[in-house]
């Protein structure tokens, strides 16, 4: 609803007394005892206010001169008048066509008005009120549904103004939607929002809205509210009370300071999808200005915007006063401020997303820097020796190629930590590392997880699966035990390293991947290839580049760097506080074999660790396996407890002591398995083929 312009014409000028200006407050004061307000609801919101002051009265009608002017062809040009009488406020109808009813009852005569009277015009409802308190809405607003137009009612009822009235109240700006053609006006909302959009913090912002506030209106006084939530948006409450919203900016342009709107007026504006509030001839009106440390209200006219967000609720206020001398506030400063406070609500959610972002961005910052050093350990080559700075060395420069590569080197000695550090050291490190022990399943399985398969491809596939290649497209695939692939499937492996497309099994849709392949394997290709049971093309295809991960027994200095660091490990996990390890238990430790490697290593700290009630881990609580008895000493010849026989090949020693472990363990192959740092799958596997040679 846009109002007329009306020319000022003030009342007060510079040259009046402070006599005259006294008795003008006094006469004011007088007024508002007898003042009396009409309040128009739209969906039982408090919409527009026409504040009455005998002696002037208010006509109501659709001609543009009246008072109150009600735009539908079923009022008539002059439908009704109220004005002061007989000390109270009386109705009469002007003779209308449609009637007018009060409470339900047409009005033939002149009859007194009550408040909280519902006056009916033309399908309109207005309320007349001799006090603005929070119990209005509560009073009236159930019955406004029921009465026709009622959603047109701020758009077809247009209060005139005065100097006797209280004028308008907006929920939006013409001016941020078009409808506005003063270039000046926008332009200067546009410079606003260009200020707002380069400012990065709350108290910034405020301050330069009531400096756009000081340079474009002419106002005495000025603040800002905004509740304390207003940094979280989504988890921000409607604002309900004063003491709600503390007052976060102050601007004043003359000697009165400034003072907080009295909290009937805050009640009423804030609320859920609240309206902005202009009000005019508040001299002496205390439920529309507060006074001041003498007691008077010098306040002559009020803006009151609420700084809503996109789901209508209410954040904060922007309340703006003018005194007598100032031209008071009209329809178009209204509008302004309206579409102020809407380019701060815009301001505001974008520094709530700013600051929810930042807090983001530093919590994720700090869980990449926790999962780096989590990482950093799981990948983290431990060794001082010759041997270990040779892997690294090989790491570094095979890392940021393509290069397939292969890894070889006992059971246990860390071929799946060589490959983690190849991939989170490459360019591939964002993409996923996918590991798959190629030992570990039937060969038809094996296919199956390789390359995936389709429903129904064979029994069981009740749904397509994606394979491991699909699954490591963009980052890194590593095979383990590469060298227990029968020959079909090494056949269709050297395909997919080739660069050509894939099926999955069942399937005839060709897929092609960006996957980068590390290999890995503790038996000898190069043999396997002369033997017949691997693809010499396939090794020629993996053996591009060759890491060989050394045995421990080959480092043995690096068995305490190793020690130290698993406990470190366990201590953190596990929340207890082991110091370290006995002179005995470093010896014990230096003096072992290491069958299982690293692996062995780390299963006997964590044991320790585990069982142990002490602060520092002794020698009896290292629980080694029986394969050291069978370990040489420093000279070369075999330890007295238990004769090797040197002539033996290392298939069969390895045979041997698989069946030593297994009686150790009294058959337990979980414990058996864990001892020598294999799989059970593997022990399973070897045993059937110890067996196998044995029958031949």
């Amino acid at each position: 609803m846009i109002l007329p312009h009306i020319p000022y014409s003030p009342k007060l000028t510079d040259s009046v007394s402070s006599d005259s200006v006294s008795n003008e407050q006094q006469n004011h004061a007088s007024a508002n005892q007898q003042g009396a307000y009409l309040v128009l609801q739209s969906a039982g919101r408090w919409s527009d206010v026409f504040r009455l002051s005998p002696p002037c009265e208010a006509v109501i009608g659709r001609a543009s001169s009246n008072q109150i002017v009600v735009r539908s062809e079923q009022a008539s040009r002059r439908h009704a008048r109220i004005f002061w009488a007989n000390s109270g406020w009386m109705i009469e109808d002007l003779g209308s066509r449609n009637g007018t009813f009060v409470a339900g009852s047409v009005v033939r005569d002149p009859r007194r008005l009550r408040s909280g009277d519902k006056i009916q015009i033309a399908g309109f409802a207005i309320f007349f009120t001799d006090r603005l308190g929070g119990g209005l809405g509560s009073s009236t607003g159930s019955d406004l549904g029921s009465h026709r137009g009622q959603d047109q009612a701020t758009d077809q009822i247009t209060m005139e103004i005065d100097a006797d009235s209280i004028t308008d109240r907006r929920r939006y700006s013409d001016y941020l939607r078009g409808c506005s053609q003063q270039r000046a006006v926008t332009g200067s909302l546009l410079k606003l929002a260009f200020a707002l959009a380069q400012l990065n913090r709350l108290e910034d912002a405020v301050a330069t809205v009531l400096d756009a506030l000081e340079s474009q209106l002419q106002l005495d006084t000025a603040g800002v509210y905004l509740g304390e939530s207003v940094s979280l948006l989504e988890d921000a409450a409607p604002i309900a009370s004063m003491g709600e919203i503390p007052l976060v900016g102050t601007r004043q342009s003359g000697v009165r300071s400034y003072r907080r709107p009295p909290e009937t007026l805050i009640q009423n504006v804030a609320n859920e999808r609240g309206k902005a509030l202009l009000a005019r001839n508040v001299l002496g009106d205390k439920q529309l200005a507060a006074e001041n440390s003498r007691g008077e209200i010098e306040v002559e006219s009020i803006i009151l915007a609420p700084i809503c967000d996109h789901q209508d609720r209410v954040l904060g206020m922007i309340h703006l006063t003018t005194a007598g001398g100032i031209r008071p506030f009209d329809s178009e400063d209204l509008q302004w401020v309206v579409a102020a406070a809407e380019i701060l609500a815009e301001s505001l959610s974008r520094l709530a997303d700013h600051d929810r972002l930042a807090k983001s961005l530093r919590r994720n910052r700090h869980r990449a820097d926790v999962l780096q050093r989590q990482l950093s350990d799981k990948v983290r080559i431990v060794g001082k020796s010759d041997a270990i700075a040779e892997v690294t060395r090989k790491i570094a420069l095979a890392a940021p190629t393509g290069a397939t590569v292969l890894i070889r080197g006992e059971s246990g000695v860390g071929k799946e930590l060589v490959a983690a550090a190849l991939h989170h050291t490459s360019d591939r490190s964002e993409g996923p590392l996918v590991c798959l022990n190629c030992a570990a399943l039937s060969d038809s399985l094996l296919e199956s997880e390789l390359f995936g398969h389709e429903k129904g491809a064979f029994t069981g596939a009740t749904e397509r699966k994606r394979g491991k290649f699909e699954m490591a497209d963009g980052g890194t695939l590593m095979l383990d035990e590469i060298g227990e692939m029968n020959s079909e499937l090494q056949a269709k492996l050297l395909r997919v390293l080739e660069g050509h497309p894939f099926e999955r099994v069942g399937g005839h849709e060709p897929i092609r991947v960006d996957v980068r392949v590390v290999a890995a394997t503790n038996r000898d290709l190069q043999a396997m290839v002369g033997e017949g049971t691997f693809r010499q093309d396939l090794y020629y295809r993996l053996h591009v580049v060759e890491i060989f991960v050394p045995p421990l027994r080959a480092r043995q200095h690096d068995c305490l760097l190793l020690a130290t660091f698993f406990l470190d490990q366990f201590n953190r996990q596990m929340g207890r506080r082991v110091e370290g390890f006995t002179r005995s238990a470093q010896q014990k430790l230096l003096g072992y074999h290491w069958p299982g490697n690293i692996r062995e290593l780390r299963n006997v700290v964590e044991r320790a660790v585990v069982l142990n009630q002490k602060t520092v881990i002794d020698e009896n609580d290292l629980v080694l396996s029986p394969a050291e008895l069978g370990r040489p000493d420093t000279k070369g010849k075999p330890n007295q407890g238990d004769p090797l026989d040197l002539e033996i090949s290392l298939a069969k020693l390895e045979q041997q002591h698989i069946e030593r472990v297994l009686r150790y363990t009294d058959g337990n192959k979980s414990r058996a398995s864990a001892i020598l740092g294999i799989e059970r799958s593997t022990l399973d596997r070897k045993r059937k083929k110890y067996a196998a040679e044995a029958n031949d």
